[in-house]
């Protein structure tokens, strides 16, 4: 029984990690520029269910790696990998990551959309164009439908 391995490179690895980590900050500062106090709250729960959440469940079958990432490399490869890792990445837990994008696009563009309604700032609007294009460039990994392995 061979079964192809998750294979990560350790550019990707930290640059995927770097960028969910980045997303998490963007929308921290969408809900913050609304309401401090409860933009701290949302950056603690953003961060248990991305970083102790979904990376424990991301973690459960190390056997099926090439190195152990410790679930960091499948959350590289959940919201910015392609094809093979994408596939191998999401697995079966795809209802709570798209649970995990609503919280990270619609819910944060939202928020900030109100915090426009009292006051449009030049920091709001930079805040929004860093999201948008953070979440394009996620959104454009799905679009990959190839799912053969790559070399490493």
């Amino acid at each position: 029984m061979t079964e192809e391995k998750l294979g990560l490179d350790r550019k990707f690895l930290v640059g995927g990690n770097l960028g969910l980590l980045a997303w998490v900050f963007l929308a921290f500062l969408s809900v913050f520029l609304y309401n401090q106090i409860i933009g701290w709250v949302y950056l603690l729960f953003l961060t248990f269910l991305i970083y102790a959440v979904l990376r424990r469940i991301g973690c459960s079958s190390c056997y099926r790696c090439k190195t152990c990432t410790s679930g960091f490399g499948r959350l590289a490869g959940t919201f910015f990998g392609k094809g093979f890792t994408k596939k191998e990445s999401v697995g079966n837990r795809l209802g709570f990551i798209i649970f995990i994008y609503a919280l990270l696009f619609p819910l944060p563009l939202v928020i900030l959309a109100l915090s426009f309604f009292s006051t449009l700032s030049y920091a709001g609007v930079l805040v929004l164009i860093c999201l948008l294009l953070v979440v394009v460039y996620s959104f454009s990994s799905w679009s990959n439908s190839s799912t053969k392995p790559v070399k490493t």
